[in-house]
């Protein structure tokens, strides 16, 4: 694509980096500029991507003419600040999920998108797996039949490696430790797939890490369709990711090795698909087209600021997935009664 949209890459973390290899993949995005405090590692970066340039402010980054957009990679708790200063400058905001780590956050963000006018994006990207685009394309168009319940489980080692270095340690800046950063993917893509959670039922539990936030959470939807669906995170376990699906006419299962999550153009050599119908007990390989969740959600984002296209997870998407996650960790504080969304949204 000629003339690239010219997008801003802030925090410069690892996750940056994940992100950057995805838009380069792609021939919509130029990484025109970037941003770090770390002069080090703001250095690091420009020259590992081939950024003719950086910021050495966050305001000298968003007075340049030539940045659309930026590509916020920075802690949960500062996602609002971040967003809104942006937002406010002109620039249109791509996040990394989630929204913000409190919906009052979300909130402000959602209210300075309607104010601005400005593109808005959020990446939860899993619903852009292979598998998951294919499974909703079975439940959209009647394969699987009526959906009565759902099984959803993504976890990983990260709660026993966390210090108090790491932001993730503290329940002030990651609420729900394991939801917030891997449960709520499920959260998004589960309502993409069946539509808005109404209540949630849940056990949260901090047992094995040595940091403040959970490391085990059991959660059920009820699903205002009525179909249920099981949600489980962890964060004291090796990598799995997976769901199934279960319909009036064949059932789905979606396994993906998470070690090979960062490099998502490669993710569906590493993923399985099954369908089981019924009346049958043998399960069918299914082989879904190729998707490279990250370049194309930020090919989306970049597109839509051209006008060219419709990001599919804005504030409003975003705000839902996170208010499963607090939904789920009030139900806990509650002995594990029942929480409407509707409470917890607003109350907001």
């Amino acid at each position: 694509m000629d003339n690239r949209v010219r997008l801003a890459p802030v925090g410069l973390g690892r996750w940056a980096r994940v992100l950057a290899r995805g838009a380069q993949r792609g021939d919509v995005v130029e990484l025109a500029s970037c941003f770090s405090r770390d002069e080090e590692r703001r250095a690091a970066f420009q020259q590992d991507f081939g950024i003719p340039r950086s910021a050495a402010s966050y305001e000298e980054l968003l007075a340049d003419p030539e940045i659309e957009g930026v590509i916020i990679t920075t802690p949960n708790d500062t996602h609002r600040d971040v967003c809104v200063q942006a937002l406010e400058a002109g620039k249109a905001v791509y996040t990394d999920k989630p929204i913000a780590h409190t919906l009052e956050h979300a909130n402000a963000i959602a209210a300075a998108v309607e104010a601005t006018g400005k593109v808005f994006a959020v990446g939860h990207s899993a619903r852009r797996l292979a598998g998951h685009r294919e499974m909703a394309r079975w439940v959209a168009d009647g394969r699987l039949g009526d959906v009565s319940l759902t099984e959803a489980n993504f976890s990983n080692e990260r709660g026993l490696e966390l210090t108090p270095k790491t932001w993730r340690y503290f329940a002030a800046k990651s609420p729900g430790g394991a939801f917030i950063q891997l449960g709520v993917h499920h959260a998004d893509t589960l309502q993409a797939m069946l539509g808005p959670v109404k209540s949630v039922t849940a056990q949260v539990r901090r047992l094995y890490t040595a940091a403040e936030v959970p490391d085990a959470v059991m959660a059920i939807c009820e699903f205002e369709s009525g179909a249920l669906g099981y949600l489980g995170t962890g964060w004291a376990s090796p990598g799995i990711y997976r769901m199934s699906v279960l319909g009036t006419k064949a059932a789905l299962n979606y396994d993906l090795d998470f070690t090979k999550w960062d490099e998502s153009h490669q993710a569906d050599d590493w993923a399985q698909l099954e369908a089981q119908f019924y009346g049958e007990s043998e399960r069918t390989a299914l082989t879904p087209p190729r998707t490279d969740m990250f370049r194309e959600q930020l090919d989306e984002f970049a597109l839509a600021i051209r006008g060219q296209a419709k990001v599919e997870v804005g504030a409003a998407e975003a705000t839902r997935a996170l208010a499963v996650v607090h939904a789920a960790l009030l139900s806990s504080e509650r002995g594990g009664t029942a929480v409407t969304l509707q409470e917890v949204i607003e109350s907001a």
